[in-house]
């Protein structure tokens, strides 16, 4: 009996050693050069670096009006504070099992995000982000020149991290249509087939002054002038669509609706030209212009004579307001 405990003893501790050497590797026995993943300080990043094998670069700056997008575009707020939050509650596991190690680094060869990460003080963290979750969707990181991944996880989370870290300009962009800080001063909206519609807005003065192509006896209505401003702030495109293959062809001999003009304070002028989308598969409802078919719900959009847009029918409207608008007693 007495020789018996004794085994079990001896076997327990055998238990715990290996456990311990074996399985345990607490986050403080990770050294920096192996495991440096959490962030632990995110108001003193600076600069992140995000890049994969397919060349889509993305850099993040901090400065003092903001996040920047590749030093020129404009961030989405939502998607930089989800970024930054992953990165401070990040925490390495443990190291990759010997069972999976093969094919996590396989993987992690061909799919993943570089990360490097920038503070006053110069490059803090580089690393690697495998995009294929593991069980239970883990999230592996391999630290630059290290020797093994890691499993990494948020705690008391089943959420895989590396779906926050990608590379997309698109996706990262913001898709705020009318960008910057400063008031309105104009806007001018030309309608192509309907001129009888279009105007222009003068804000510049105490009082805005609207004209257009035709007189109108009921009294202007400041108060849907002022909504209308407003709202110009606060409009958003359903996605950037550059990659479409028939965008030259729209720009070219595509039906346009109208296009807009709007100068701000202190920055430069920009434009929108709005023209109908072509019936696809996607096309639920569709309108007849003409002779031909274009989809009710959907619109594109050419902003800045550089970028493809998608916008939505209710979005559109909102800003193709027409002239007698403005006159119209009701101020929705």
């Amino acid at each position: 009996m007495k020789k018996n405990l004794l085994y079990l003893a001896a076997l327990l501790v055998l238990l715990v050693l290996t456990y311990y050497f074996v399985f345990r590797e607490d986050n403080e026995a990770y050294s920096k050069s192996e495991a440096n993943f959490t962030v632990e300080d995110t108001a003193a990043v600076k600069t992140i670096f995000l890049s994969n094998l397919r060349n889509e670069n993305i850099k993040l700056n901090r400065t003092p009006a903001g996040w920047t997008l590749n030093d020129t575009l404009r961030p989405r707020p939502d998607a930089i504070n989800a970024l930054l939050r992953v990165m401070t509650l990040q925490q390495p596991e443990q190291p990759v099992t010997t069972s999976y190690h093969d094919n996590v680094v396989k993987d992690m060869s061909v799919n993943n995000t570089k990360v490097e990460i920038y503070t006053a003080k110069g490059k803090t963290h580089t690393f690697y982000v495998g995009k294929n979750p593991g069980p239970n969707n883990e999230t592996y990181m391999l630290n630059e020149n290290a020797k093994r991944p890691f499993v990494v996880k948020l705690p008391l989370q089943n959420t895989f991290a590396g779906v926050l870290y990608f590379n997309s300009v698109s996706e990262w962009r913001n898709k705020r249509i009318f960008e910057g800080a400063t008031p309105v001063e104009t806007v001018e909206v030309v309608y192509k087939d309907s001129v009888q519609y279009s105007y222009k807005l003068d804000n510049t003065g105490l009082r805005a002054v609207l004209t257009g192509n035709r007189q109108i006896a009921t009294p202007l209505n400041y108060k849907r002038i002022s909504d209308y401003l407003k709202l110009l702030d606060n409009l958003f495109c359903t996605g950037f669509e550059d990659t479409y293959i028939y965008k030259d062809s729209i720009i070219k001999s595509g039906r346009q609706l109208a296009t807009v003009f709007i100068k701000r304070k202190e920055v430069p002028a920009q434009q929108m030209t709005f023209y109908f989308t072509p019936v696809s598969q996607g096309t639920k409802k569709a309108i007849n212009i003409g002779g031909k078919e274009y989809d009710y719900d959907q619109f594109f959009g050419l902003l800045n004579q550089k970028d493809f847009v998608q916008l939505s029918r209710k979005t559109t409207e909102k800003i193709l307001r027409s002239y007698p608008e403005f006159y119209q007693m009701n101020a929705d």
